[in-house]
């Protein structure tokens, strides 16, 4: 049976609105540096609709020589997201790069700079790295009645102006709710929702982001590796962050980089999370296999200091299902073990709290260790009242909208790390120093 005019007609208009819908792609978030490496570098970009998407880059003085991302189709199963691999880049350069929407580049032009490589051939550069708590946009027809859980975005001004290098997110990201977390559509809108806020675009596209999770990124309050939605959470999750290194050996989200002397590694406080046992098993966050996949790396690590990241703080030892002191025995062995691996340059960054301090545990044997935790970016802050964290720092709770700044600085034989905590306007809230010659192991008698 062949069509009838009028349905030539109707799949000729259907042909066009698509075309049309095609043709009129744009970027509704991004573009936003992932990972930079002296060799490599990752974009990533949300277009409105499924498009043909590249990236153009070029070191800043050579315009004509001009390189290609691999060419990647957005589609509407990842909500449009894509991550591009730059590997036409090299130590200590300068970058412009521009996004290519179905052939026609767009007209915002944006730089990086990839890591120097300074090993074996000059002292450690400097490095200041911005760190960042929950972050919670506002939706309407989503909110609380009489209720706003969420603003400040002017922060995101105020953090790149303070002109770091890359930025750390701690988990609660995205702030999923009961509407969202059972599909994967959900899950989706939500991070693209966080992801979109317009104050945020200019630091996306400036320094790199690298993000761990906490437990408003992944559904109901305390769910773990038994949690039905896991792997749609995971997947979005995964399509608006972008991991520098996938670990083949574990599960989840764990990741590792490095910047200067500095590694980071991001641990996974959910995917090997059973804080709700049964009498034949005791409760853990962090899981067997990520904790010797830790040791196993910070044993071979060179770096001068060793930052280890959670969605949860690692010493705070107030008993609350949100704190890695809850799982009692995995928290003791972890501690136990950093100290028979005699591991210098430990120092903790953890989020998952609406409050801001800095712990600090007190060991006989050997040296201090810190835990930075993070409160809120733009969601609201609350009080530290139920937990008696007794390891807290005096003048640190802090109690409003923040950031910190982590400044890596000195001579290679006196390296030392700055910390500053800083208001939404950009204020100095509080600060404190912590020399590398701090974080060294007691000698062996």
């Amino acid at each position: 049976m062949f069509p009838t005019p009028r349905h030539l007609t109707a799949l000729l208009l259907l042909s066009c609105i698509t075309a049309s819908a095609h043709l009129q792609a744009n970027i509704v978030a991004g573009p936003m540096l992932g990972h930079i490496d002296m060799r490599e570098a990752t974009i990533w970009v949300q277009t409105d609709a499924p498009a043909k998407v590249r990236v153009a880059y070029a070191e800043q003085g050579q315009s004509n020589a001009l390189h290609w991302s691999d060419a990647v189709q957005t589609s509407n199963a990842l909500n449009n997201t894509a991550t591009f691999t730059l590997d036409a880049v090299e130590p200590g350069k300068n970058y412009n790069y521009r996004i290519e929407l179905d052939g026609k580049l767009t007209e915002d032009q944006n730089t990086f700079k990839t890591p120097t490589n300074y090993i074996g051939r000059t002292p450690p550069p400097n490095l200041r790295i911005a760190v960042g708590g929950a972050h919670y946009a506002t939706e309407d027809g989503f909110e609380p009645p009489y209720q706003i859980l969420g603003g400040g975005y002017g922060i995101f001004s105020s953090i790149l102006s303070e002109k770091p290098e890359l930025m750390i997110w701690t988990g609660n990201t995205a702030h999923l709710r009961d509407s969202d977390w059972a599909s994967q559509s959900g899950t989706l809108k939500r991070f693209a929702k966080a992801r979109s806020v317009s104050e945020l675009q200019p630091l996306l596209a400036r320094i790199p982001h690298y993000a761990t999770w906490s437990s408003a990124d992944y559904g109901t309050v305390n769910a773990g590796k038994f949690y039905s939605y896991r792997q749609q959470v995971e997947n979005s999750f995964n399509a608006y962050w972008p991991k520098p290194v996938e670990v083949a050996s574990l599960d989840g989200i764990t990741t590792r980089f490095r910047r200067s002397d500095v590694d980071f590694f991001m641990l996974d406080t959910r995917s090997y999370r059973d804080d709700a046992p049964a009498s034949d098993r005791l409760p853990q966050m962090l899981g067997k296999t990520q904790i010797e996949w830790l040791r196993q790396e910070i044993i071979n690590s060179s770096a001068t200091f060793k930052i280890i990241i959670a969605g949860a703080p690692i010493l705070n030892p107030a008993d609350n299902r949100n704190n890695l002191s809850y799982a009692e025995r995995e928290h003791g062995e972890l501690l136990q073990m950093l100290r028979n691996e005699r591991i210098a340059g430990l120092f903790f960054i953890s989020g998952g709290k609406y409050y801001g301090e800095l712990t600090r545990l007190v060991h006989a044997n050997s040296y201090n260790l810190f835990d930075l935790t993070l409160g809120p970016l733009t969601a609201n802050s609350e009080a530290n009242q139920d937990e008696l964290n007794f390891f807290r720092m005096p003048g640190t709770s802090t109690f409003e909208r923040h950031f910190a700044l982590l400044d890596f600085t000195g001579p290679e034989e006196d390296r030392a790390i700055s910390i500053r905590v800083m208001s939404m306007a950009g204020a100095e809230l509080w600060q404190r120093t912590i020399k590398a010659s701090q974080l060294q192991p007691a000698e062996k008698k």
